[in-house]
């Protein structure tokens, strides 16, 4: 063999040697990259469930650390299927998922993640829990007396939602009325209960209607005009067609014809309200609660620090949703600050047909 060809045959050995090393790396890598599982409540149709999405990958994208940790998304999907058998169906299948990565971290969305799946794996010492989404408390979880939990819990901006509504200046005479009707869904009685406990003075809050089908929607808005002056909702995407047929009524269905027929106007608490088709939204950022959980994420993986010792946060961020055409046709005026918020969000609709979409209608 001449020299050239030994020369070959070295740089073939080297060059293969060099591959073989380089996968030896990437895999070594990927194997010791930290896992983050993301345990959603709903699925990726769900407008709140996008938001949250986005805020989580621009923690981990934007900041061009996304190689340094592997992540992974897992959906309940329990918004399309809110029955008791499909919530226990599906934390099944979530905890298996969780048991078979085995996640360094667990970040779990909303509280349906909480209930059916990550509160069985409170205080186990080989997984971290971030929570976000929170409704309610999270002792039921066992999440206050945790080691190895924190996490962000989801507060309605109802001191953001008081205020606009006594600027945007109601046409009456004594305080303004508030009526609240939503779908009977556990997160809605989660809501409901800081709502009702909640100062609303100057305003007057009148009460809630919690119903479960489309029909009980129908005559709760109805009767709201002889109770109230505004209608107030935080969810309505749980309302059966009726009592005997379980199939969920589209949102956009429910709102189109809450428009048509309510003589009040209705505001909402989520800004799925307004992409509905719904008039106005003060509502949580789902952004914060995306990027807040997942910056603790970090925070326990990258400086090795106890969930223990990152205090639990709350809401302090809200955005503003609006359809100037639905505001019109109430005769309601946005104050100027809510409506450059709404602008300079991409959330101010304009479309031309706004005020002819729906038909106002009486009883």
């Amino acid at each position: 063999m001449d020299g050239a060809a030994v020369k070959r045959q070295l740089s073939w050995l080297l060059s293969g040697a060099f591959v073989v090393l380089l996968l030896i790396v990437i895999v070594a890598h990927n194997v010791t990259r930290p896992r983050i599982l993301v345990l959603q409540s709903y699925g990726t149709e769900y407008a709140w469930t996008r938001d949250v999405d986005v805020g989580i990958r621009r923690v981990f994208d934007d900041t061009g650390v996304a190689g340094n940790y592997e992540l992974r998304w897992h959906y309940m999907d329990l918004k399309r299927h809110p029955w008791p058998e499909s919530k226990m169906a599906a934390g099944v299948q979530a905890r298996h998922a969780i048991d078979e990565w085995r996640p360094d971290v667990l970040i779990a969305v909303d509280d349906d993640a909480q209930e059916y799946a990550a509160k069985y794996y409170a205080n186990r010492p080989d997984i971290r829990i971030v929570f976000a989404g929170t409704n309610g408390s999270i002792s039921p979880y066992g999440y206050d007396k945790a080691d190895n939990v924190t996490g962000i819990l989801e507060r309605k901006p109802l001191t953001a939602i008081r205020d606009a509504l006594i600027q945007i200046g109601f046409a009456r005479n004594g305080p303004l009325r508030i009526v609240e009707i939503c779908d009977a869904s556990e997160t809605v009685k989660l809501d409901h209960a800081s709502i009702a406990a909640f100062d609303w003075k100057p305003l007057r809050y009148v009460g809630a209607h919690l119903v479960e089908t489309f029909d009980d929607w129908q005559r709760a808005v109805l009767a709201a005009d002889g109770e109230a002056d505004v209608i107030m909702t935080t969810n309505y995407r749980k309302l059966s067609r009726s009592h005997i047929d379980r199939t969920l009524v589209p949102p956009d269905e429910v709102l189109a014809w809450t428009e048509q027929h309510s003589q009040l106007p209705v505001i909402g608490t989520n800004a799925f309200f307004v992409e509905d088709g719904g008039m106005l939204a003060i509502a949580t950022s789902p952004f914060e609660q995306g990027e807040t959980a997942a910056r603790m994420a970090r925070q326990i993986i990258d400086r090795g620090t106890s969930p223990r010792d990152i205090a639990v946060a709350t809401t302090r961020q809200y955005i503003v949703l609006a359809r100037p055409g639905l505001l019109a046709r109430h005769h309601l005026v946005l104050p100027s600050l809510y409506e450059a918020f709404a602008r300079a969000t991409n959330n101010y609709f304009e479309e031309a047909d706004d005020t002819a979409a729906v038909p106002k209608g009486g009883k």
